[in-house]
């Protein structure tokens, strides 16, 4: 039996009539009369016994349409199940992210992505920013994000934000007085640091080479939320990205602009030969948005604009 053939004799039953049964499907008579001739064929048995305008079940049609029932339940299942993907009310979604962020600022756009819809499921998986690039190429990941350019094939990648190092200092310290920190400021300075091979890092030693500055590192940790940890302990100051050290500022710490400039790419990478899911297309989306919004810049106080407004051009 086919499905149009199902839809036929479902309806003959239920309604009891051919003309009944075309009416409901929007079909001609004929059309269902055919359909259920070849049905009977197909079947091997007489479904009805035709009596004057009414179509009666034979006891196998009957046991027959408990079974066509059961089907039509599960095709139902299905669309409702369809109109939930569509909706995001059903659907899953794998990220994976660099340390600092799956243990920073990320859970937070999570777990507001999952109350807006919480009919979805969402893994959260920490990597390094190349083993985040190689799972999504090879399809381990729906979408990930990495701290810097990373070159791998079968990736779209899209900078989110360029995110720039800050020095993190505890309470009163002198360099709090500063509206920039330099590296001359960290001549002599006790530092902690972030790991070798930290990319923040290895700039931040470049930078004080050129300025003939020996770091002098008390002692280094593989987070930056681990270093603004031991910041407020007193073990010396951290050169950091600002996402990371941001998401810290509950520790009391102390923040302040790294110049020259230390920055990093914050790199959105979507598999470039397969489609996204929906649930990674409005993840995507609510990460723009939440860059975009941070970049542009905050307007303008009321007085300030209505000062602007009666300004007269010279």
């Amino acid at each position: 039996m086919n499905l149009r053939q199902c839809e036929v004799f479902r309806a003959v039953m239920e309604t009891g009539s051919v003309t009944a049964a075309a009416d409901r499907l929007g079909v001609t008579q004929p059309a269902v009369s055919k359909t259920l001739a070849q049905l009977e064929r197909d079947l091997g048995f007489r479904a009805f016994l035709r009596e004057r305008r009414r179509l009666l079940p034979t006891p196998e049609a009957r046991a027959l349409f408990a079974e066509v029932e059961r089907a039509f339940l599960g095709l139902d299942h299905l669309a409702r199940f369809a109109r939930d993907l569509k909706g995001l009310r059903q659907g899953h979604l794998v990220l994976g992210a660099p340390y600092a962020a799956g243990a920073g600022w990320l859970p937070a756009v999570v777990a507001g992505f999952l109350r807006a819809h919480p009919g979805l499921t969402v893994s959260l998986r920490t990597l390094d920013s190349i083993g985040v690039a190689h799972a999504v190429a090879t399809g381990h990941l729906d979408l990930g994000l990495a701290l810097f350019e990373v070159p791998a094939t079968a990736l779209r990648h899209e900078c989110l934000s360029a995110v720039e190092a800050v020095c993190v200092l505890p309470p009163g310290h002198r360099l709090a007085a500063e509206s920039t920190v330099t590296p001359e400021h960290l001549r002599d300075e006790p530092l902690v640091a972030l790991a070798a091979a930290d990319r923040y890092r290895l700039r931040l030693e470049a930078a004080l080479a050129e300025h003939g500055v020996a770091p002098q590192i008390r002692v280094d940790a593989p987070l930056a939320t681990s270093a603004c940890a031991l910041v407020m302990e007193g073990m010396g100051i951290a050169v950091v990205d600002r996402l990371s050290a941001e998401d810290n500022r509950h520790r009391g710490i102390v923040l302040r602009p790294f110049a020259p400039r230390i920055a990093e790419d914050l790199t959105l990478l979507t598999p470039s030969r397969r489609p996204a899911s929906l649930a990674a297309e409005h993840f995507a989306a609510l990460l723009r948005d939440r860059f975009r919004a941070e970049a542009e810049p905050a307007p303008a106080p009321a007085t300030a604009r209505r000062r602007a407004g009666r300004a007269k051009p010279a």
